[in-house]
């Protein structure tokens, strides 16, 4: 009696069931004989051992027989007869198991002698291999986290508040500032020699500061505005810089770093 011929197709499979990828388009076998079967399916359990959870390709072999159609898979790097558990009582799904189901013999298929890589069964997962690459996922997720990560600093730096020089203080209403912008109006000298400066307030909240030149001749006016505020509990003027000026009492103020004493003409 002849020996069974098979019809096998190869997907996601190079020819000879080599190596896996999506690349390798699907292959149609025909008179394919027990001992070939039986080398794809040996390829294809090396291929299995290199495979990772990220591997995008689905490698299988599809066996057709005159009498039904079979498919073997790679699970958890070992070969699965698909939808023959129960007929192979728990057993591995190993090559000489795979072939003594589809030519149903007792004993897998003789050929030439070769060593199949086995697992044992107490373990319940083959031990991983390391193929010293990063799976193509994990690089695209660790990709994607990068991008995100530098879009929500880039956001979080454009949409923070700017920066304040000002310690934590409470604005004043209009009429308690316009109040206290009235008492401590005037005119306010850091001394009297040339070099010194002088702050004249006044009651609109208006500051004109100034620098003293030669016998006392004003130079480097700048204008400012200010309104009042309490600044750790004490009252004080908030300049549109802004900076604080600080009331020491009715007849000192402390700008910028100098002390002003109030000066009346």
């Amino acid at each position: 009696m002849a020996a069974p011929l098979y019809s096998v197709t190869l997907h996601h499979l190079s020819p000879g069931a080599k190596a896996s990828g999506l690349a390798f388009p699907d292959e149609q076998l025909t008179g394919v004989s027990g001992t070939q079967l039986q080398e794809l399916l040996y390829a294809l359990s090396e291929v299995a051992l290199t495979l990772t959870i990220y591997e995008p390709a689905t490698p299988e072999i599809r066996i057709k027989t005159d009498r039904d159609v079979f498919v073997i898979r790679t699970r958890y790097r070992r070969l699965c007869f698909v939808g023959w558990e129960t007929i192979l009582r728990g057993e591995e799904h190993s090559v000489g198991y795979i072939l003594s189901t589809i030519t149903g013999t007792t004993e897998p298929v003789k050929a030439a002698p070769k060593v199949e890589r086995a697992f044992s069964a107490s373990t319940g997962s083959a031990p991983p291999v390391d193929t010293g690459r990063v799976p193509r996922k994990a690089k695209i997720a660790i990709l994607a986290a990068l991008i995100i990560g530098f879009n929500i600093t880039t956001a979080w730096m454009l949409l923070r508040p700017a920066p304040s020089l000002l310690p934590k203080h409470e604005m004043l209403s209009e009429s308690e500032s316009a109040a206290l912008l009235s008492k401590v109006a005037g005119e306010y000298e850091t001394g009297l020699k040339q070099g010194d400066r002088r702050l004249v307030i006044d009651p609109d909240g208006t500051l004109r500061l100034s620098k003293f030149g030669a016998k006392l001749s004003i130079s480097e006016e700048r204008t400012k505005s200010a309104r009042g505020a309490l600044v750790e509990g004490r009252p004080a003027l908030i300049t549109n810089d802004p900076f604080v000026l600080a009331i020491k009492d009715s007849d000192t103020v402390v700008l910028y770093g100098s002390t002003y004493r109030r000066h009346i003409r």
